[in-house]
């Protein structure tokens, strides 16, 4: 037993001689201890990790499980591949899990019986103070905010171009008055166990310190209550996901868009399940694929409300003489009144492609929150279509005809297009180009957008010419885009300017203007200091009665008090001039903080 001891030991000493030095690992082993850069090297490579009470008791005898442990841990070393060995030390290895053959089984019975559990996250307080002031200022449904439309910075509708059409406003595209003192903790919770693997992030929210009344609901407002719950558990037979605003995109007219089931969602070999609830209303979602070893699969929805809307569904798609067929059935409503009725064909020659669509959805209600015409969705349309298309080198063309009458009106229309890509684009001297071109036969309507980009770096140069005769839009546009990167002892500088001359159908010339410039520097390891100033000013391409002048200036510090502890203050200023309504102009500063802890 002695021989192999020692044989541990030296075998110990062989893994950690390349390991550097570092602090005392265990209090009660002097520096001035024979074998004190052993142990702390055996301690750094993960060989030894002492007692609860960060003692090493070098004077201790050790047991045979202790021994059995450290062997535990060297074989592991072994298998991943962390130490490389002679094949002198693996006989070394063998022999001693051969004595301990009995301690090791334990151990890995022990670690196959352990529940693995792993938390991190975030906590801390956060403080924030936005004052609103202006002739456009309106009243918040509470009679007290005050909110603005932001002109230039935020992302209306997902569109990240300058020029939108933001016919609604969500949250992000809105400035809010608001000031609160509040605590938070967003973490996340890992449990592997028994083939079972749960993933999931939890926010909760105190709001307001201070203020230990009621609110409306009678809940304490200075409780940290479950502000959001998401993620993912795992299993051999099913995955489910939890959280708000998921998405299904099984059927255009079944809860297609991304964010319309704030539930749970289950997925199996076969099944789709989602179980939802938003308001008072719940939702239902099933989906079964390959019904009864059939190419066949099937659909079921329920929006249960005080107006209870129920579709069932089924689709298939199959190859018959060389010909993919896709046809699809649904009713709605519990008398099934209404109906879909889908056949598509399609066939490959090689040299073009035939596409073919017969559909009725007359009188059929799907269950959607949002009937945006770009869901793809009509739930009034009789008809046909019929489509050819073809590839010349990077030029896609088609020939679209399309026989529909709707509720409103019938139309009959044959559309010619030509596309290059985006992600697929010419490369003329050095300059990519696409763009598309369509035009319809009967209405004459016509669009054409072709596009130019040169990357020189830090510049950017960008040339648009965008025609729409439904919308009287003929667009020039050259850009110049400038986004350098400077280190200056220490000083992170992001500078950027922008510069676009639009020219409009009538050839009148307007001008957007943008310029700003971020900074940071770290004064030391553990205090950072940043700022950065921003104006532009924009003429076109912005939505509707928002031209104008937006600066906006801000300056903040983090304190990082330890490696997992921080905290941070930053303060901004906006201000807002509408170029044609001074009834539109505002201004805004917000105060904002927070001590936040990493675990």
């Amino acid at each position: 037993m002695k021989k192999l001891i020692t044989s541990f030991l030296a075998l110990a000493l062989v893994f950690t001689l390349t390991i550097p030095a570092m602090a005392n690992p265990f209090g009660d082993v002097p520096a001035d201890h024979w074998a004190y850069d052993a142990v702390n090297k055996a301690a750094q490579a993960g060989l030894l990790e002492g007692y609860g009470d960060g003692s090493y008791k070098p004077g201790q005898d050790l047991t045979r499980y202790e021994v059995a442990a450290l062997t535990a841990r060297v074989l592991e070393k072994v298998e991943t591949g962390d130490a490389e060995v002679n094949k002198e030390v693996v006989e070394a290895i063998n022999n001693l899990a051969n004595e301990f053959n009995k301690e090791l089984a334990q151990i890995d019975q022990k670690l196959a019986n352990s529940k693995v559990v792993t938390i991190s996250g975030q906590t801390g307080v956060e403080y924030k103070d936005v004052e609103l002031e202006g002739n456009g200022v309106k009243d918040g449904e509470d009679g007290k905010s005050v909110v603005y439309k932001d002109p230039f910075t935020k992302d209306f509708d997902d569109d990240d171009n300058d020029y939108v059409d933001a016919s609604d406003y969500d949250d992000d595209d809105m400035i809010t008055a608001e000031e609160y003192f509040k605590h938070f903790a967003d973490f996340n919770v890992n449990v592997d166990k028994d083939g079972m693997i749960a993933d999931l992030d939890i926010k909760a929210v105190g709001n307001y310190f201070g203020n230990y009344g009621n609110d409306e609901d009678g809940m304490n407002e200075s409780a940290l209550e479950l502000d959001e719950i998401s993620g993912s558990i795992t299993t051999e037979d099913f995955v489910a996901t939890i959280g708000d605003e998921q998405g299904l995109e099984w059927k255009d007219y079944l809860y297609f868009n991304d964010d319309d089931i704030d539930g749970v969602i289950f997925n199996s070999e076969n099944a789709q399940i989602a179980l939802g609830k938003r308001d008072e209303v719940r939702d239902i979602a099933v989906k079964y694929d390959n019904l009864l070893n059939l190419p066949v699969n099937a659909f079921v929805g329920i929006e249960d409300s005080t107006d209870r809307n129920v579709v069932a569904g089924l689709d298939t798609a199959f190859n018959l003489a060389g010909i993919e067929f896709a046809g699809e059935v649904a009713a709605n409503d519990t008398d099934f009144e209404g109906q879909l009725a889908r056949l598509g064909m399609s066939k490959d020659l090689g040299f073009v492609k035939l596409e073919g669509n017969v559909e009725s959805t007359e009188n059929f209600t799907g269950i959607k929150y949002d009937t945006d015409e770009d869901d793809g969705f009509e739930g009034t349309k009789k008809g046909y279509d019929v489509k050819a298309t073809t590839t010349l080198d990077k030029v896609e063309l088609s020939a679209l005809y399309e026989d529909y009458d709707y509720a409103v009106e019938s139309e009959a229309e044959t559309t010619l297009a030509a596309e290059v890509r985006e992600d697929n684009p010419y490369t003329i001297v050095g300059v990519d180009v696409f763009g598309n071109y369509e035009y319809a036969l009967e209405s004459e309507e016509e669009i054409r957008y072709v596009e130019a980009n040169k990357d020189l770096g830090a510049v950017a140069l960008t040339g648009i010419y965008d025609y729409d005769n439904t919308d009287n839009l003929a667009d020039k546009v050259v850009e110049v885009a400038y986004a350098p990167e400077f280190n200056v002892r220490g000083l992170k500088l992001a500078p950027t300017a922008k510069v676009a001359a639009i020219y409009d159908i009538d050839n009148n010339q307007a001008i957007n203007k943008e310029a700003g410039v971020d900074a940071t520097y770290a004064v030391n390891d553990k205090v950072t200091v940043s700022g950065g100033y921003a104006w532009a000013d924009k003429e076109d391409r912005v939505d509707d009665g928002m031209e104008g002048e937006f600066t906006t200036a801000k300056a903040g510090v983090e304190y990082k008090v330890t490696h997992s502890t921080s905290a941070k203050i930053n303060f901004e200023k906006a201000d807002y001039v509408n170029a044609t309504n001074d009834a539109e102009d505002f201004n805004t500063q917000s105060i904002t903080g927070g001590v936040s802890i990493d675990f």
